[in-house]
């Protein structure tokens, strides 16, 4: 296995062929573009040349940062790529700050991998401090 962590986008083919490995929505080629081509930051994961994962992180430029489309092929997943690619996603995000900064990283895990992001420091929502995350799927229809 020659697993390599490249910090590009997929082809629009890949991430769409990622997104079907993972059962994740089926997105029109229109829209899976502009979400490629307008990431802050990407990673993918490579094994000798085949797109096997990704992440993305959108951001406003400032403080407000969302971490999305964490995947790993389900024939890789188990092997620690998703934590490496969660560790290094972490790392240049802090690696964007001057000494005294703050940002914040905001994600929407899936249902039973909680615990898989709080090993990066994420907490769960509704908390002491903040309220349930939420969300609205818009579709428009003809």
């Amino acid at each position: 296995m020659a697993i390599e962590y490249i910090d590009k986008a997929p082809t629009l083919e890949e991430y769409k062929e990622m997104r079907r490995a993972v059962n994740f929505m089926v997105l029109s080629d229109r829209i899976a573009a502009n979400a490629l081509n307008n990431a802050f930051h990407i990673t993918t994961v490579r094994d000798n040349g085949r797109a096997i994962g990704m992440i993305r992180v959108l951001s406003d430029g400032s403080y407000a940062n969302f971490i999305t489309d964490v995947m790993v092929i389900p024939e890789y997943q188990g092997r620690g790529i998703g934590t490496e690619m969660m560790r290094r996603t972490v790392d240049f995000m802090k690696s964007t700050l001057l000494p005294g900064e703050t940002i914040v990283l905001y994600l929407m895990s899936a249902i039973g991998k909680e615990q898989f992001y709080k090993r990066f420091g994420f907490r769960t929502r509704p908390n002491e401090v903040w309220g349930a995350g939420m969300s609205q799927w818009i579709t428009r229809k003809e």
